[in-house]
């Protein structure tokens, strides 16, 4: 039960390191810096993955980066809270 709940919130940092967070970067760079010069956000996507593809760092870090940061909270929490004696 418990590796299940630990591999449910892997999977979904993974889904919003791959859909949600490139689609943040693409807007928020929109309203700071101007429009995309390659299109609109599916081509930013489209670009994000070709990179991803091609073992970019930055890509791979906006990919993974999510799902560290919830590994490392979750080792975190596993080892500050210890579990109650049996």
């Amino acid at each position: 039960m418990r590796l299940r709940r630990h591999v449910a919130w892997i999977i979904t940092a993974l889904l919003f390191g791959a859909v949600v967070l490139p689609l943040l970067v693409y807007y928020t760079g929109t309203m700071t810096l101007g429009p995309y010069s390659g299109g609109g956000p599916l081509q930013f996507l489209a670009a994000f993955y070709a990179d991803v593809a091609r073992l970019r760092g930055a890509a791979w870090l906006l990919l993974l980066g999510p799902a560290a940061l919830v590994v490392v909270w979750r080792v975190l929490v596993a080892y500050a809270w210890p579990r109650p004696a049996a």
